[in-house]
């Protein structure tokens, strides 16, 4: 019998894309990384959420909004926490006007977009027109910015026994709940 190792955390944290592979070597950039948070996601533990983006804007300290076209028409996104490793790189985020930025907004299609709990419990979000996430200490961009920004989210990581969900469901019988979010992600 052949014995074969397996290391289960080496998978779980590192991405072999075949876009990682090809820029292995090359001289590492030193990117913005930025953490957004959403304040109602945080309260109601959405650790993922699945956007039909039509439109992406900065705000900046003056409440200004300032236009991103990285996102031209609609678009869906899979957003994941901090957790997960996964982030939205944009090279457009650094081509706004010079000064502080202390948000960004997305503006959603009225179809297509999710919430997905720390619990594993799926949740539409078609109702809300946009969402705003703070970041954290801020942007400010400036002549000789790096070269892109990775935009990270901070959202709760997931619950392990979310995996036994079905089968607990199964057995105690689906319960009618109500929506978690009542309109929390407003304005």
């Amino acid at each position: 019998m052949k014995k074969t190792n397996f290391y289960p955390m080496i998978w779980s944290t590192t991405s072999y894309a075949p876009v990682t592979m090809a820029n292995w070597y090359s001289r590492a950039e030193k990117g913005e990384e930025l953490i957004l948070s959403n304040e109602a996601a945080t309260a109601y533990n959405v650790s993922e959420m699945n956007l039909n983006i039509t439109k992406f804007s900065a705000i900046d300290e003056q409440g200004n909004e300032h236009f991103i076209i990285d996102f031209p028409g609609q678009n869906p996104v899979t957003l994941k926490g901090i957790a997960s490793g996964n982030f939205i790189r944009s090279k457009s985020v650094l081509s706004l006007p010079e000064g502080k930025y202390t948000a960004f907004r997305f503006y959603m299609a009225g179809w297509g977009n999710q919430f997905i709990y720390h619990d594993g419990v799926e949740e539409t979000a078609n109702s809300f027109e946009r969402l705003d996430f703070r970041i954290e200490n801020g942007f400010r961009v400036e002549k000789g910015n790096a070269p892109e920004v990775k935009l990270w989210f901070d959202f709760a990581p997931y619950q392990w026994k979310r995996h036994f969900k079905p089968l607990t469901d199964l057995f105690i019988g689906s319960k009618s709940q109500k929506p978690r979010l009542a309109n929390s992600f407003g304005n």
